[in-house]
């Protein structure tokens, strides 16, 4: 047999690593640079234009990172409505950037908006000229969950062609025959179909959708925002606003799909047909795992203004639905219908009432429900009100990535679990900062004469002047009150 040295064998695994590595690279891309080599190696010699994205996608492999500057971007700068922007396994494509970032912690997507655009003519006026428009935005058939899309508004893709090519679903995104893609932190507005899946339409596949809005999407027939189909959905820290399709206003949930829906809120989107479902409709054998989201305002001509569940066993738990109309108003079956469907609900809010273990019927009080900010007052009832064990495992923050699990000691626990009893609702109710002089008793910006009078009233007792909190106001307490004396820094 013969015998290789160990030094050769080394060498040979360390040049294989290295060229492993000259694979994985880091592509940029930048639609306003007018200089450089344009190819994609260096912020100065970034891929170019409105079709930059596109080149940096046909040369990206597994591996890959794609940086793309804020800026608008076309899946093609051809005419032809059947180019799209395909994701790849192992290829990460980010948003968000200046142009300048040597870090990918360092870009901003918030700030720095970067738009994919299928509005290949720009003449996009409302929904007047749309005959140019990509039928897809992204496609990420076939793609893995290690496919991922970050940072961008995706907006302006019209699915308006042939069913037989799916050129009639999925305007945003479309996902069929296997794939699972991850998509974080992107909005899809302004996206239209004709048949289903304004924002996305998934079929026998996947997807991830964490930190996402969605708003403003014409579904066609089902799914404002989304129509699946025999598919494993995950929404996580969603937003579904204005929303509108004859059935499921915002999500369609079909063919014995799985889908995960937690953090997230669900206003103003609208059923328009027969077959009701303002926010949501399930059937077909779905199961829907409902949790911690909110529901306010939703609206149906027919059946359910909030969810119908027509088919399979679904279950909504530490959940507000609140305010959905349709024929006959505000009603108990505006808000949740099962017809043909069963759906368990626990520990949530229901507008009219609900069967079931923890429920309520109780105003929520939010914030501000006319601008949509559906934080809890601190005398709202669903504070520390849910169940802990109904939270999905691994659940730590809320929509607004604020601590899940927080207690708030003015208000009893009515929910179930050992404090901090979750709230109810996509958000999380948060305790307020500490005064900057917890020794000014009176909030003066002074520690004085007054406040070791405000101590003293209390000593003994708990409450106003117990500054260590430790349940008692005693001289610990007015040691630390004298240690404070005068101005506060």
């Amino acid at each position: 047999m013969l015998k290789v040295p160990f030094a050769a064998v080394l060498a040979t695994a360390s040049t294989l690593c290295l060229a492993a590595e000259t694979f994985a690279a880091t592509r940029y891309v930048n639609v306003a640079l007018s200089s450089g080599l344009n190819n994609g190696t260096s912020w100065t010699d970034a891929y170019q234009g409105a079709g930059g994205l596109a080149s940096a996608l046909t040369a990206s492999m597994s591996g890959d990172q794609i940086w793309v500057a804020a800026g608008t971007y076309k899946p093609t700068t051809t005419t032809s409505r059947s180019i799209f922007l395909t994701l790849k396994t192992g290829v990460g494509i980010y948003g968000g950037f200046t142009g300048t970032e040597g870090k990918l912690a360092q870009r901003n997507w918030a700030v720095n908006p970067t738009i994919v655009t299928g509005d290949l003519l720009g003449n996009d006026n409302g929904a007047l000229n749309l005959t140019d428009n990509s039928y897809h935005c992204f496609v990420g058939s076939g793609a893995s969950a290690t496919a991922i899309l970050d940072g961008f508004t995706v907006k302006g893709g019209y699915a308006n062609g042939a069913t037989a090519s799916n050129y009639d679903k999925g305007a945003g995104i479309l996902i069929v025959n296997s794939g699972s893609p991850t998509v974080r932190n992107c909005n899809f507005t302004g996206n239209r179909c004709t048949f289903g899946g304004g924002a996305g339409y998934i079929f026998t596949a996947g997807g991830t959708f964490t930190n996402c809005r969605f708003e403003n999407n014409v579904g066609g027939s089902y799914g404002g925002a989304f129509d699946m189909n025999a598919v494993t959905g995950t929404f996580d820290r969603c937003v579904f606003i204005g929303n509108t399709a004859a059935r499921a206003g915002a999500l369609e949930s079909y063919g014995s799909s799985v889908t995960k829906i937690t953090n997230c809120v669900f206003s103003g989107n609208s059923a328009t047909g027969s077959n009701g479902g303002g926010a949501m409709w399930i059937g077909t054998s779905s199961a829907c795992t409902i949790r911690n989201s909110t529901f306010v305002a939703n609206s149906a001509t027919t059946l359910a203004g909030c969810i119908i569940n027509t088919s399979g066993s679904s279950t909504i738990a530490n959940c507000i639905l609140w305010q959905n109309t349709g024929p006959g108003g505000m009603t108990a079956a505006n808000q949740l219908t099962n017809s043909g469907g069963a759906t368990v609900v626990s520990y949530s809010v229901v507008h009219g009432g609900f069967t079931g273990t923890g429920n309520t019927n109780v105003d929520p009080l939010f914030i501000d429900a006319p601008t949509r900010n559906y934080r809890l007052l601190i005398t709202s009832p669903a504070i520390d009100a849910g169940s802990n064990a109904m939270v999905p495992a691994g659940t730590v923050i809320d929509l607004a990535e604020a601590p899940r699990f927080v207690d708030i000691p003015t208000v009893a626990d009515t929910g179930a679990g050992a404090a901090p009893i979750v709230d109810r609702g996509a958000y999380e109710t948060q305790l307020p900062p500490p005064p900057p002089c917890p020794a000014d008793l009176d909030a003066n910006g002074i520690v004085d004469a007054a406040d070791i009078a405000i101590l003293l009233s209390a000593w003994g007792l708990s409450g106003s002047g117990d500054i260590n909190n430790d349940g008692t106001v005693d001289a610990a307490d007015l040691a630390t009150l004298l240690g404070a004396w005068g101005l506060c820094s």
